[in-house]
């Protein structure tokens, strides 16, 4: 299961849901069955892995078009 990193639209802050629940985003919100992501809301950590696979992929194209 992948972790969800956008606050739900029922997580108020720390400890206090609207649908009464715990609201505790690292434990509760990841299981919740009533989870709805915020619109236009960026996640709360970044994919790091990603973008530095990305930039490896972008430097090792750019240094192959040199040599060709």
């Amino acid at each position: 299961m992948t972790d969800r990193e956008i606050v739900c639209i029922y997580y108020e802050y720390e400890g206090k849901c609207k649908k009464g629940r715990k609201g505790i985003f690292r434990k509760t919100c990841q299981t919740c069955s009533k989870y709805t992501p915020r619109k236009g809301s960026l996640p709360a950590r970044k994919n790091l892995k990603k973008q530095k696979t990305e930039k490896i992929k972008e430097h090792d194209i750019k240094k192959m078009m040199q040599d060709y």
